[in-house]
Formats: structure tokens, C-alpha cells, sequence
């Protein structure tokens, strides 16, 4: 068997293990968050470790290096929220180290990101954004061969939609009491096909309910956001409960996802599983799977100055086919690549285990 240190959380139980959980592969992991357990009575010779090391703070380097000691074979899925160079003081000691997003550019993991973002480092240079407490932000003195290491995995788009709150949490809770093949039971399946693709029947021309992060060069692209849609109707903002969320989702044209503490969103499926055309910051650096990040065919990029936010609104407002076009090739794309992740995950295993 394959022992799995994961971390429970929603992300994990509902999201990032669902590869783990396949009936296929299932009695090939025996899974604990108990790292005491892995280190003195585990018998098994290979470990993933799954979202452990997962905090925003250079990761405990003498804690890994007894996992090294004691196991023949490390396997690491880091479910960081960003693609970029967190944990990678971590590299050396793992056999394989997978992300959910990996840069197309190698060469951006030989330096030394602000933040660890390679989009935070975008704002800190070009307009000077230092946050007020400092970040954590590793060093890098890979060299491109060894970037090479850092290998494709799956993202959020696995798993659970809608991720209604209080299911998610009792499934969560009952993982911490050691069962987390039962929590996963308040999973709601497969993703179900809209009434309709961003149809000009919507009453909501742009989603954007966004909120801030406390982190400045992560927070500067929403603070751009919000000063290019301030007093413009066509955009709904601020908080509304979870429930009106969804609903107003499903009656949304856009929906405008930017960079959270990643990337990758859980508001980009979100739009894409109601039907909605998704609006995001450009995702041309990276490499990530499911994939719907097609531009022009999945979703629609915008540049990261937020420079041509208002053009491509109103391109899309007025032009219903093509919005609906995309809309609906995005929830295709999305739906497919989920009936694939049983092959997808079955070629990472082979690669581990060979």
C-alpha cells in the first residue's frame, strides 16, 4: 500500500484528493493526518504527501528530512494556491513534486519571486507594491534542469460543484475523526449541464462579486478591478449569502474571476458550471489540468493591468453568439476532461511507481 499524510480540510476531502478516491485506485492508499503515526508505525515504503506542508511560511525542512530518512519513496502534491516557487525548499527531498498549475516558462522557477507569485512579482516591480507585513518568499537556486522535477498534477476543478458550506464542513469533520472515505459522501457528484449558456435571457450583465485579500500585491490586482467597474451598473459587486450566490451565478452573462491567492479559482469553475462566460486575467503562463483556459474558446483573457477590462465587457455584452459559444465549449471541455480523470490519474501512478 501507498500511505497518504494529507491535510483535511474542504479543499483536500472535497477537491485535491478526488484522484484518491476512485473505486480503481482506492485500496491502493491507506490515509492519515497523523504524521506522529508515519514516522514511528507506519510500515509502508512510499508516502504522498498531500496539502501538508501547505501554509503561506518556509516549510519545516528537519520534519521532511525525517519523512526522507524513513521512507524509500517520497511523493509530493503541493496544493499551494499559486503556481510559483512555494515549498520549493522542498524539492530536494522528494522523489516527485506535482503542482495543479506549472509555469510554461521553466526558466521563472530559477528566480526569486515576490510573494512566491510570479503575478505578485508582476505588480511589486511595475508599480511598486511592497506588502505591509513581508512575505514569505523563497529563494530560488534552481537551475533549470532541475525544475524539471516539478511535474503537472490536477486542480479545483476536480470534485465537488456546487460547494455549498455546510455539507462540505460535516464531510470535513468527520475526516478529522479518521473517516475520511465517509466524508466524502456529502459530495454531490457529477456537475449537472445549465438551463443555458450565458443566453441574453440573463438579467446579471457582470458577476463581480469580488472581495479583498489582506495581502497587498496579491489583493493589487482586485484593487484595479474594482477602481475600472466603480460606478458602472453593468458589474454587480459586494457580498450576498451563499445561496443567492449560486442563483445569481446561474443568471449571470460574465462572471469576473481574478487571481486569488492563485491562480487557478474556484470562481472560474463556479462560472463555467452555471453556464456563464468566464472573464479572467490572462492564464497564458501556465500549464494546469482540468484545462479551461483556452482564450477565446474556454474563456475570454484580459491583461493584468486590467487595461482592457471595459473593451472586452462590451465586446462580449453585445455579441450574445459568441459569448454563448464559449460559455458552452468551456462546460464541454470541463465535463469531458472530468470523465478522463480515471486514464489522467493512472498515468501519474505509473510514473511514480515504474
Amino acid at each position: 500500500m501507498i500511505t497518504i499524510l494529507a491535510f483535511y480540510e474542504r479543499i483536500s476531502i472535497f477537491h485535491t484528493m478526488t484522484p484518491f478516491f476512485l473505486p480503481k485506485y482506492r485500496k491502493l492508499f491507506l490515509i492519515t493526518n497523523n504524521i506522529n503515526w508515519c514516522l514511528k508505525n507506519d510500515k509502508n515504503k512510499i508516502l504522498f504527501i498531500e496539502r501538508f506542508f501547505k501554509n503561506d511560511s518556509t516549510p519545516d525542512i528537519n520534519l521532511f528530512k525525517l519523512l526522507r530518512d524513513k521512507y524509500e519513496k517520497i511523493v509530493f502534491f503541493d496544493g499551494y494556491a499559486a503556481a510559483g516557487t512555494h515549498n520549493i525548499e522542498l524539492l530536494e527531498y522528494a522523489d516527485f513534486f506535482y503542482h495543479k498549475s506549472v509555469f510554461i516558462d521553466r526558466s521563472n522557477y530559477t528566480k526569486t519571486l515576490y510573494a512566491g507569485r510570479l503575478f505578485a512579482d508582476y505588480y511589486h516591480k511595475k508599480y511598486n507594491i511592497i506588502d505591509s507585513i513581508p512575505p514569505y518568499t523563497p529563494v530560488s537556486n534552481l537551475t533549470l534542469e532541475q525544475s524539471y522535477k516539478i511535474q503537472l498534477s490536477w486542480n479545483i476543478g476536480l470534485g465537488t460543484y456546487p460547494r455549498y458550506h455546510l455539507p462540505q464542513r460535516i464531510g470535513t469533520l468527520i475526516a478529522r475523526f479518521g473517516l475520511p472515505s465517509i466524508g466524502r459522501f456529502f459530495s454531490n457528484g457529477q456537475i449537472k449541464k445549465p438551463h443555458d449558456f450565458s443566453s441574453p435571457k440573463r438579467k446579471i450583465p457582470v458577476n463581480a462579486r469580488i472581495g479583498m485579500i489582506k495581502s497587498e500585491s496579491v489583493n493589487f490586482q482586485r484593487r484595479l478591478i474594482k477602481e475600472k467597474i466603480t460606478n458602472d451598473t453593468r458589474f454587480v459587486t459586494d457580498f450576498v449569502p451563499q445561496i443567492k450566490y449560486y442563483a445569481e451565478l446561474e443568471n449571470s452573462k460574465i462572471v469576473l474571476s481574478p487571481f486569488g491567492w492563485g491562480e487557478v479559482c474556484f470562481r472560474d469553475f463556479e462560472a463555467i458550471v452555471s453556464g456563464s462566460l468566464l472573464l479572467k486575467p490572462s492564464m497564458e503562463h501556465l500549464m494546469t489540468w482540468p484545462d479551461i483556459y483556452k482564450p477565446y474558446e474556454t474563456y475570454v483573457p484580459i491583461d493584468w493591468d486590467i487595461s482592457d477590462l471595459k473593451e472586452k465587457t462590451d465586446y462580449y455584452l453585445a455579441n450574445d453568439s459568441e459569448r454563448e459559444r464559449i460559455a458552452k465549449n468551456a462546460w464541454e471541455q470541463l465535463f469531458y476532461q472530468r470523465t478522463k480523470i480515471e486514464d489522467y490519474f493512472g498515468n501519474i501512478l505509473n510514473q511514480i511507481l515504474v
